[in-house]
């Protein structure tokens, strides 16, 4: 019986210690997220287009959106959900943001991973 006990235990902590990352991951409050975005710049990536982006998210609600090909000016928002919502001409794309370490955060949308964004410094970076 101590054999198989301490076989639980170690199979326990592997398992433990190979989920760090899952266990690390942590699902910003409203007032976490608007901190975070609310007059800073950022890197983001989208994971569905495969591209990559800089933002500034200004506190008063306008968002300066800038790729290889131009610089656009949107708003932004957090909503009563505690979302994110970039609000594009075609509309608002909302999502949860996720912290999973080393200031890395991913914004989530219906379980799926649509944006990776990082590097949040403060003030307009975007020339």
């Amino acid at each position: 019986m101590k054999t198989n006990n301490k076989l639980l235990t170690v199979a326990t902590i592997v398992l433990l210690a190979g989920s760090g990352n899952v266990l690390a991951e942590k699902v910003l409050t409203a007032d976490e997220v608007k901190a975070l975005f609310s007059g800073k710049t950022f890197d983001g990536y989208n994971e569905i287009k495969g591209k990559s982006y800089k933002a500034y998210s200004d506190p008063n609600g306008t968002m300066i959106h800038q790729n290889r090909k131009r610089t656009k000016e949107f708003e932004w928002k957090v909503d009563s959900q505690g979302q994110h919502c970039a609000i594009f001409p075609v509309g608002p794309r909302c999502g949860i943001i996720v912290s999973v370490g080393d200031g890395i955060y991913h914004k989530m949308k219906d379980g799926e991973h649509i944006n990776t964004l990082k590097n949040f410094v403060d003030g307009n970076q975007i020339e």
